[in-house]
């Protein structure tokens, strides 16, 4: 047997270059949103990004496609034990109750307020079909900047628990679309023959919003920001980016989840609506930046009780993973109408 290593992986793979693809930027509706695709076709990432502009949702879907290939790549077998190894330690059982026994592998991170280095487990880091009984997540891959990736944290974890358990009410902004995304854009839904249902769920020092887009199937997203506005908005160009993303490209279990989704449709609109309640319109006010705004990271680390690791490569940010954050788990949920975010 060959000795193990005694060191993380620390250096992850260079992104390879972006290949272009036929059709890399799409508009739609009515010309105010762009749908841009990249991908590495050795490695069958293709990354669908939405915008309301053409060189956003570009830069966007190409930093994705980068982030996404580094982690696809990360090796099934890497480090050893971690005696001798440069930074703290985290186990599975730090992300995950009842976590399964971990591989041997480990990914190099950096506290994003100690600055202190960590060692994380391959399985909440690395993407792709794996032989492990870790469901990968691409919650919190960078692709918009470090601060989006650990909104996205966020988001997530509280959509994923309100969803297993809905206590707060929901608030309904659905009827103020047109305010809440370009005129053109909501004009061009209806237009199109499809119906976006939108709610706010606030947050400490930040608003979530779950968007639905829904007609001859749904996707549903989230998306976390300082504002309602800007949370809504984010979270509709993501729904519009899931409902053009070829579900043969993501992970099995996350293509199952969209597909139930996507046929039970009627189902996950009621759930939604079942617990939204109309939304004070002063909700929707533009956020004003104060001084003593908590910054991303230290929202993450109030909520989650422990700081955000950052995952680079040499090209880069890649992903950012936290302990706490309702994200990993080992199993697709089994209720009848599972989480529609991963």
């Amino acid at each position: 047997m060959a000795p193990a290593s005694d060191g993380p992986r620390s250096a992850l793979s260079a992104p390879r270059p972006v290949a272009p693809l036929p059709e890399e930027v799409a508009e739609c509706f009515g010309g105010e949103v762009f749908l841009a695709y990249a991908g590495h076709p050795e490695s069958g990432v293709l990354t669908v990004a939405a915008a309301f502009g053409a060189a956003a949702a570009r830069a966007k879907a190409q930093a994705r496609a980068g982030a996404m290939d580094v982690l696809r790549r990360l090796p099934d077998e890497g480090a050893g034990p971690c005696t001798g190894a440069d930074g703290r330690r985290l186990c599975l059982d730090d992300f995950m109750p009842e976590a399964p026994a971990e591989t041997r592998s480990l990914v190099a991170g950096t506290g994003l307020l100690s600055r202190e280095p960590y060692l994380l487990p391959a399985e909440v880091v690395w993407l792709g079909e794996r032989d492990c009984r870790v469901e990968p997540t691409s919650v919190g891959v960078v692709d918009g900047g470090v601060d989006a990736a650990i909104a996205d944290l966020l988001a997530h974890d509280m959509v994923t628990r309100w969803w297993a358990d809905p206590r707060t009410p929901l608030l309904r902004v659905s009827e103020h679309l047109g305010t809440l995304i370009p005129p053109g854009a909501a004009a061009a839904v209806p237009a199109l023959g499809l119906r976006v249902s939108a709610y706010v769920l606030p947050g400490p020092g930040f608003q979530i919003a779950v968007a639905g887009l829904s007609g001859d199937g749904t996707t549903i997203a989230a998306a976390a920001a300082r504002s309602a506005p800007a949370a809504v908005a984010e979270a509709f160009l993501r729904a519009v980016a899931a409902r053009a993303q070829p579900w043969n490209t993501l992970p099995t279990a996350d293509s199952l989840r969209r597909l139930t989704v996507w046929h039970r449709e009627v189902d996950y609109l009621a759930y939604l609506e079942w617990s939204a309640l109309p939304a004070d319109p002063a909700l929707l006010a533009p956020f004003e930046e104060r001084h003593e705004t908590l910054s991303w990271a230290d929202m993450a680390c109030r909520r989650f009780g422990h700081e955000p690791v950052l995952v680079s490569g040499p090209g880069g940010p890649v992903k950012v993973v936290c302990p706490g954050a309702a994200c990993y788990r080992t199993l697709p949920p089994g209720t009848t109408l599972p989480c529609p975010v991963p």
